[in-house]
């Protein structure tokens, strides 16, 4: 199931609308500080099921194709896109559940950085990369961190084309691996 094409975001607090998933995903917070979702949640109850047994990057694959139209990224493209995103993990599954006593437990320690954010930012610094490519543009990220986050963001998105990122942290005020993890990423757009 694709999404149709005519999939709009808009922001939890009413200040933007109509935006395209490619203008959302840049936008990251809406002006108004809302943040995007989707005008419409789409109904998987007839398909779901089947998504079981699926590796984590084609689960990735169908979850994202039912936000992202075919005329902003093209399957095959969503497809390499989220592949690459996830090829990062050490995981055979990326984010296995695993059973403890009578509940199963999603490990999302298996990314870069050790940080549940991998999830996001592997598959978010690719979107950008994607993007920016196809319009010939170029973007800085600027973050300020107190923790994971910036490790997250500079794995995310180090060596990608048409991207510049800076983070900031207090030092002294972030743990040694996530300092160690910001300040030995030797790629020059970092």
């Amino acid at each position: 199931a694709m999404a149709p094409s005519g999939i709009r975001y808009r922001s939890t607090r009413g200040g933007a609308t109509g935006l395209t998933f490619e203008q959302a995903v840049f936008e990251g917070l809406a002006p108004d500080g809302g943040l995007m979702i989707p005008d419409v949640i789409p109904d998987v109850s007839h398909c779901y099921k089947s998504w079981s047994k699926l590796p984590f990057d084609q689960l990735a694959f169908e979850i994202a194709q039912l936000y992202c139209s075919d005329d902003e990224v093209p399957a095959a493209d969503l497809k390499e896109l989220m592949q690459r995103s996830y090829s990062t993990f050490t995981h055979a599954d990326v984010v296995p559940s695993v059973k403890v006593g009578d509940l199963y437990i999603m490990e999302l320690f298996h990314g870069p950085t050790f940080a549940f954010k991998d999830v996001a930012l592997q598959a978010l610094g690719n979107l950008y990369e994607y993007f920016l490519k196809r319009k010939s543009r170029r973007l800085t990220v600027l973050g300020a961190t107190s923790g994971d986050t910036g490790s997250a963001a500079i794995y995310g998105l180090r060596g990608k084309e048409n991207v510049e990122c800076f983070i900031l942290f207090p030092e002294g005020r972030v743990s040694k691996i996530q300092q160690q993890q910001m300040t030995s990423v030797l790629d020059d757009n970092v």
